[in-house]
Parts: structure tokens; C-alpha cells; sequence
């Protein structure tokens, strides 16, 4: 899936799907982002990016990532 990477008020953002974060349990029973939801960005490498959502238990390992 293409995004486009949009100027917000100085910030570069990517928005991601919502039905993909409704699916991976991400959003609330209403299908709204929890306030507190963090989200964590690791520049993998040039041109490279890896998204993981924060939980209580910290930020899911790469191996849990791609099983």
C-alpha cells in the first residue's frame, strides 16, 4: 500500500490504515486511537522505516514482529 508522505505543519507524516490498526487490536471498542497510544519509528537505513505500536509490555521485538 502507497502512502504519501504529507508536510504537517512542519512535521513529515505517513498515515497509517485504520482498518490494519482496528485489526491489530490498536484502536478503542470505537475505533479511536487511545490517547495514550505511542507508536515507536526506527529508521531501519537509508530510505527504511519500521512502525511498532507501544504496549504495556514495551515495544514488540523484531522476531514477535515477523513471525
Amino acid at each position: 500500500m502507497f502512502r504519501r508522505l504529507i508536510n504537517n505543519s512542519g512535521t513529515p507524516t505517513v498515515s497509517l490504515d485504520k482498518d490494519e490498526l482496528q485489526m491489530d487490536g490498536i484502536l478503542d471498542k470505537d475505533g479511536e486511537i487511545p490517547r495514550e497510544q505511542e507508536m515507536h519509528v526506527q529508521r531501519l537505513g537509508p530510505r527504511a522505516y519500521l512502525v511498532r505500536a507501544v504496549d504495556e509490555t514495551g515495544i514488540p521485538e523484531l522476531d514477535e514482529v515477523f513471525e
